[in-house]
């Protein structure tokens, strides 16, 4: 059987990561969630990674530390993608996991996404307030 054209280039433990966070689209946005109950945007990246044995605090800002720095032109699927809550802000309050594609998927707060896990694209709202990226894994 083939692997599907979007895993092209990607290693196994990429492969996983984005599998595991997709099993949870749809799943609603809940603040403070850290289960398939409910997930906010850090709950459900540190939820994902527990998968793969990795540790991380609930706080999307704390999880900007972990890991290595990885520039724009760089990300690779399952690097952690990070957001200012508005642009021109410094501060890190939201976080996704990247799929490759120029999109990530992440706990959506936004009542425009349907309160819920999605996938978006890194453009516009979300390009204008990227702040920075992490590779937890050495691929």
């Amino acid at each position: 059987m083939e692997p599907p054209s979007e895993w092209d280039g990607m290693k196994l433990i990429q492969q996983l990561i984005v599998n595991t966070a997709k099993k949870y689209l749809g799943v609603p946005y809940v603040w403070g969630g850290e289960s398939p109950r409910g997930f906010d945007c850090s709950g459900f990246t540190l939820y994902v990674y527990k998968d793969f044995g990795f540790r991380m605090a609930h706080f999307a800002a704390t999880q900007a530390n972990y890991g290595k720095y990885v520039p724009m032109s760089s990300l690779k699927a399952g690097d952690l993608v990070f957001f200012a809550g508005q642009s021109g802000s410094s501060a890190i309050t939201h976080v996704g996991i990247y799929i490759g594609n120029n999109q990530f998927i992440h706990a959506s707060s936004s009542g425009s996404n349907g309160k819920r896990v999605v996938i978006s694209e890194l453009s516009g709202y979300y390009l204008r307030t990227y702040k920075t990226a992490r590779r937890i894994f050495d691929y």
